[in-house]
């Protein structure tokens, strides 16, 4: 499709990751199917993915080459209101796009907009099939069930409500 090899950094604020792992979700069979018209045909698709960062913009500063990462389904600028409020999904400059309004983690290589607060370190001999998971299913459970008020999430024996 005359795609680039490498996705490249296209603000300071962006990292360049090579994807290890991915996988499809529904809301991929929603995009298929057309019922997202946002999507652009030729957009490749995926919003999760787990990956070794090749290069990183000047303004990144908890991300280096070479770091293995959990890529979230969102990306967020962690400044805006919506983030400030933890609902980054709604994020300003960020949300739901890989996939959507940019080219997505079904490929060898993803642009991630704010590497800082979208990229999470994955622990070391974590396993890349069940890392994937967190990339996606985590994120959206917890906004949509903890922060709702819906659920209670509990880690290491606290609690939030």
């Amino acid at each position: 499709m005359g795609r680039p090899a490498h996705a490249g950094n296209q603000a300071a604020t962006d990292a360049v990751v090579r994807i290890t792992t991915s996988t499809i979700c529904g809301t991929d069979l929603h995009i298929l199917k057309g019922h997202v018209p946002s999507v652009v045909p030729g957009r490749i698709l995926g919003h999760e993915g787990v990956g070794v960062v090749q290069a990183v913009g000047a303004a990144v500063t908890s991300v280096r080459p070479g770091d293995r990462m959990i890529v979230s389904c969102i990306t967020a600028c962690g400044t805006c209101d919506y983030c400030r409020r933890g609902m980054f999904s709604h994020c300003r400059d960020g949300g739901w796009i890989l996939g959507n309004i940019i080219d997505g983690t079904q490929a060898e290589y993803v642009r991630i907009p704010h590497a800082d607060t979208s990229l999470y370190h994955a622990p070391v001999g974590g396993d890349d099939e069940a890392l994937v998971l967190l990339s996606d299913i985590l994120p959206t459970g917890f906004e949509c069930g903890v922060l709702s008020g819906r659920a209670c999430a509990r880690v290491d024996g606290w609690h939030r409500r």
